[in-house]
């Protein structure tokens, strides 16, 4: 078995992506230094972390099975590993034990990214509104601070006091590691430097350049996204299709590259936020919790000052549009030109085909045209 399993639970929205994609590009370096990044695919650990929280076989489908196969390979592993997904941070407590006596003898060590409430909620709501959410800002603030939502965009998934306080009762306080995400107008790389030493890997043989951030929407893209929400149908009311075409298309790759306003809570909300930050921060303290970098950090109110999503007048919304609409334009041309030319491709070898060989060809151009 794995000398020592370092279990990464997240919180959502605190730099995971950046850190579990540099880990992931990195697996042959990492396997160097004897240290596991399990897994077939990156969503292994999405999976493993469904398992982890009772999801049952029948809902995991063809992925059931997956936490199991992470914890075989860590168990024929004699180095360090690494388990990572930020919804983790939903397990109850009787969910963590069961997770860490199937890592034993290991020596399971907990990892939780933490960053100010205040900074983090913005970007909470926004991945929400990329997914199954349709409320705006104001009420989804609303509801998560009186603890109305559910699932991982949910205050369940967001209070440290009770992610911490349910995985404390799996894993001994001396081996729990709180790293802080530095506030704006930290240097660059700060997050990955802690990173490296909460979980003690050497980074000198890393391409560093492979890892990205999950970028965050201006608030008139945001408003524009709130403008689409409700006209969505058909095969974009499926989970992954949206996951695929909402989220990652039309989110990542046509809004955010307009790198528009970044905004904040309304002073309302800021002021809990604030309030409910400097009660984890002396809860922490109080834990005798292992922290890398500064529990000041989650005292960060440092939001963007710019306009709320809510209050974007509709002339700029229209502005982001046209200029979204103009990218899609552009996306249709270029997917459609290469279309054209397999279509032409296939013809092509049709036309030189024998008799037999031209009637095979002709079925596969109607099956690769979808005809």
């Amino acid at each position: 078995m794995a000398k020592t399993v370092y279990l990464h639970i997240g919180l959502p929205k605190t730099g995971t992506t950046f850190l579990q994609t540099t880990m992931w590009e990195n697996k042959r370096a990492l396997r160097k230094q004897g240290f596991l990044y399990p897994g077939t695919t990156r969503m292994d650990h999405y999976h493993a972390s469904q398992e982890v929280r009772g999801a049952s076989p029948a809902r995991m489908g063809r992925n059931a099975g997956v936490w199991k196969r992470l914890v075989g390979k860590l168990a024929a592993w004699d180095g360090d590993g690494l388990i990572s997904h930020e919804f983790l941070s939903m397990a109850t407590a009787e969910q963590a034990k069961a997770a860490v006596a199937a890592l034993a003898p290991a020596d399971v060590r907990l990892v939780v990214t933490v960053r100010s409430y205040v900074l983090q909620f913005p970007a909470v709501w926004q991945e929400a509104l990329k997914m199954n959410s349709d409320l705006g800002f104001d009420e989804f603030m609303d509801r998560a601070l009186a603890d109305k939502l559910k699932g991982g965009w949910s205050w369940q998934s967001q209070d440290i006091p009770q992610v911490l306080g349910n995985w404390a009762q799996a894993v001994p306080a001396d081996k729990i590691t709180v790293v802080t995400v530095p506030p704006p107008g930290a240097p660059r790389g700060l997050l990955w430097e802690r990173w490296k030493e909460a979980v003690g890997i050497d980074d000198s043989e890393f391409d560093l350049d492979v890892s990205y951030a999950n970028e965050s929407l201006g608030a008139a893209q945001a408003a524009l996204l709130m403008r689409v929400k409700p006209h969505l149908s058909g095969p974009l009311d499926v989970g992954t299709v949206r996951h695929r075409w909402v989220r990652k298309y039309f989110g990542h790759e046509v809004l955010v590259p307009q790198r528009g306003e970044r905004f904040g809570p309304r002073a309302h909300h800021v002021e809990e936020l604030a309030t409910r930050s400097a009660a984890a921060k002396d809860w922490v303290i109080a834990q005798g919790f292992g922290v890398v970098g500064d529990l000041d950090d989650l005292l960060s109110t440092a939001a963007p000052d710019g306009t709320h999503p809510s209050d974007v007048p509709d002339s700029e919304i229209v502005d982001v549009a046209a200029r979204a609409i103009e990218q899609m334009i552009r996306d249709v041309r270029e997917v459609t030109a290469e279309r054209d030319k397999l279509r032409e491709e296939l013809r092509r070898k049709a036309r030189h085909q024998p008799v037999g060989g031209a009637r095979a060809a002709a079925g596969r151009l109607k099956r690769a045209l979808g005809r």
